[in-house]
Formats: structure tokens, C-alpha cells, sequence
């Protein structure tokens, strides 16, 4: 079975959409226990770029529901969970085997865009478990752009933040800290000459 995606989106910046869910969930949601953030993930980023199967309704969660130990729990052990995973998405034999798992697991159905061009989107299975969730995102993704995940994947040494970045994947700092890195390198000479 080959589903549209959404009516006008495009293959590229839909995987684009994928990627920057998933990196979002890692880098901002998966650190903070903050249940309002999680639920907007998933009303927003998450939603937009999946596809819902089952006829299962969405459990409403109160917001007393959930402990907050409980709730960091959970997103600790999900984003331990995800980065272990994208660390096998980044090696070139077993990023082959981290997408077909996805496509096994039934959380990646093939899709054609407006253009013909085919690609995979993530699918929302019920009662499917958050870091399936995230790594359906990952996997729609990366299927189409493996290349990315082995040269342009890296962890900000500053700040721990994952980024896409080819071009700062050697010094290992993400944008944002590059010119604090810069500004600490204008001035270490000034320093030196002022002692």
C-alpha cells in the first residue's frame, strides 16, 4: 500500500518536518518533565507528520494522571532509548537494519508526494509506545537520507544538543555555541596581553 502524503507537501521538506520533530523531542521535550510540553509534542510536531491507523480514540490523560517523577522517568529512559538508536542509525550497516526494523515493525508505510517522488511516513499505531513514535520519525527520515545520519550527525560537545551539521561535524559545536567558541579564541589574545 503507497499513501499521498498531505495534500502540497513534498517529500523532502516533509522528511525535513520528520527530522525536526524527532530532534525536538530529543533536544527540548525529553528534558524537561514537563507534561504540557509532551502533550503539545504530540498534538503538534508529532501529528503533523504521521499517519493514524486503528480505530483506538485517544486516551485522555488529566493532568494529575501522571507523577512527575513518573513523567522524567519515562522521557529520561526514552531519550537514553533514542539516542542509542541513533547511534545505530549513524553506522552504515546497521542504519540499513534500523530502517527495515521500523518498515517490520509496521510504524513506516511507503508514500508518494505531489510529484511521484516516494519516500516513507511514520504511522501512529495504538497504544504504540513514545520512543516507537519518535524513531518512526527517525526512520522516515534517515530511509531517505542515510547519508546524513553517518556524515552530518553529531552531539554538541557544549551544550549535548544532536544537530544535522556537515560542516561543524569536526569541531562538534552547534551553531549556537561556535561563536561563543569564536568569541573565547578573539579574546584569549587580549587576555594574554592585558596579564
Amino acid at each position: 500500500m503507497v499513501l499521498s502524503l498531505p495534500r502540497g507537501a513534498r517529500l523532502a521538506s516533509f522528511a525535513d518536518g520528520c527530522r525536526a520533530a524527532a530532534l525536538d523531542f530529543v533536544n527540548r521535550v525529553s528534558l524537561r518533565a514537563d507534561k504540557a510540553a509532551l502533550a503539545d509534542w504530540l498534538r503538534g510536531a508529532y501529528r503533523t507528520h504521521v499517519v493514524s491507523l486503528g480505530s483506538a480514540r485517544p486516551t485522555r490523560v488529566e493532568a494529575s494522571g501522571v507523577l512527575p517523577a513518573t513523567l522524567e522517568r519515562v522521557l529520561s529512559n526514552a531519550r537514553g532509548e533514542i539516542l542509542r538508536e541513533l547511534e545505530r542509525a549513524r553506522d552504515p550497516i546497521e542504519g540499513v537494519a534500523f530502517g527495515y526494523s521500523a518498515l517490520a515493525a509496521g510504524s513506516l508505510y511507503r508514500c508518494r508526494d505531489a510529484d511521484g517522488r516516494e519516500g516513507w511516513i511514520p504511522v501512529a499505531l495504538p497504544r504504540m509506545r513514545l520512543v516507537d513514535r519518535v524513531l518512526s520519525l527517525v526512520a522516515a527520515d534517515q530511509l531517505l537520507r542515510s547519508d546524513d545520519y553517518e556524515t552530518a550527525l553529531f552531539e554538541c560537545s557544549r551544550c549535548g544538543a544532536l544537530v544535522f551539521d556537515a560542516g561543524r561535524i569536526e569541531g562538534r559545536t552547534c551553531q549556537a555555541h561556535v561563536t561563543d567558541v569564536r568569541e573565547l579564541m578573539a579574546g584569549a589574545p587580549r587576555r594574554a596581553l592585558a596579564g
